[in-house]
């Protein structure tokens, strides 16, 4: 049986679970959103786990592999729920359960393990390991003094300005995120002398184009995404323009295969989005690797089968 923790709008999940059901393969799947988990009940007692969703029961006993979309309780962006107390402690609760219902679990393989999966997200953890492997970064500071900031961009003439936490806001009806932004020294006016947040610097690259690095267990997949033929990909091919940026798969050089088999053992994961710079020296550059990341857009303009993969990594760990 193989066990996918999600939620009730996750598309990655409805489509991956469409081509399960064609393969007749066991699986249950567990939503943590908000309102699935208000329709669970589950019991522990004498160690052993009863959950029930929705009328479907899970049963731990049967689990072979588990596929992690979504680890632990948190809102939705189209979720909006009173921050009262009676709320933080039902969700605390629940991922505390959660947790309970892991560990019994955890010797299972897991696309990806829930606690290297976490680890993973830590980008300085990345920029330390991706040197470690010899993969090139951009030069990067971090610092929340206003003085080594500017000098670091007065050095570099132009930098990125990189959040190391990905969130998003609500303007309007939109919810948008907070991207990549190029930055000069002007940009720095209001910085205050002290009480910033630390901020994280690199060189600005320029790019010939990018790449979406999608792994599965020992499979790669390469899509280069031509980002600057729209302006308003230039910085950050997040702020998508997909008509105007062509989508291709695009065979990587060996080293950095190697390389980045290398950081994926060494972070204990199995599933990677990993995203470089290709500059107009044809150099390949890291900036990051995200351990739950989105890949059916890549798989719909580009026919790379990263879901087939995803269910061959299924399949094999059914006989574990």
């Amino acid at each position: 049986m193989i066990l996918i923790l999600s939620d009730r709008n996750d598309a990655h999940a409805n489509y991956v679970i469409e081509k399960i059901k064609l393969e007749k393969l066991p699986y249950s799947r567990f939503n943590l959103d908000v309102e699935s988990l208000k329709e669970t009940s589950v019991t522990y007692e004498n160690n052993e786990w009863r959950i029930v969703q929705r009328g479907t029961t899970i049963s731990l006993p049967e689990i072979k592999c588990v596929w992690s979309r979504r680890t632990f309780v948190e809102l939705l962006l189209d979720e909006e729920y009173d921050q009262t107390a009676d709320f933080k402690l039902w969700k605390n609760e629940w991922n505390k359960t959660l947790l309970g219902i892991y560990s019994s679990i955890r010797s299972l393989p897991w696309l990806n393990p829930w606690r290297e999966s976490y680890k993973a997200e830590n980008k300085y953890l990345q920029m330390e390991l991706a040197l470690k492997h010899k993969l090139q970064i951009p030069q990067t500071i971090v610092t929340n003094e206003k003085a080594v900031a500017l000098e670091f961009v007065r050095k570099h003439k132009y930098v990125a300005l990189k959040l190391m936490h990905q969130d998003f806001y609500k303007q309007g009806t939109e919810y948008k995120g907070l991207y990549v932004n190029k930055l000069t020294v002007q940009d720095f006016e209001k910085f205050s002398i002290a009480g910033e947040n630390p901020i994280v610097l690199q060189k600005y690259i320029e790019k010939h184009f990018e790449v979406r690095y999608t792994v599965v267990g020992s499979e790669h997949f390469a899509c280069k995404i031509e980002s600057q033929r729209s302006v308003q990909t230039t910085v950050d091919w997040r702020r998508y323009d997909i008509p105007n940026t062509p989508h291709a798969a695009i065979i990587p050089p060996p080293e950095v295969v190697s390389s980045v088999n290398a950081l994926m053992a060494d972070l204990q994961i199995e599933y990677g989005a990993l995203d470089f710079i290709v500059d107009n020296s044809g150099n390949w550059v890291f900036l990051e690797v995200n351990s739950m990341g989105q890949f059916l857009w890549i798989e719909d303009l580009t026919g790379l089968p990263i879901t087939k993969a995803i269910i061959r990594w299924m399949k094999d760990k059914l006989t574990y």
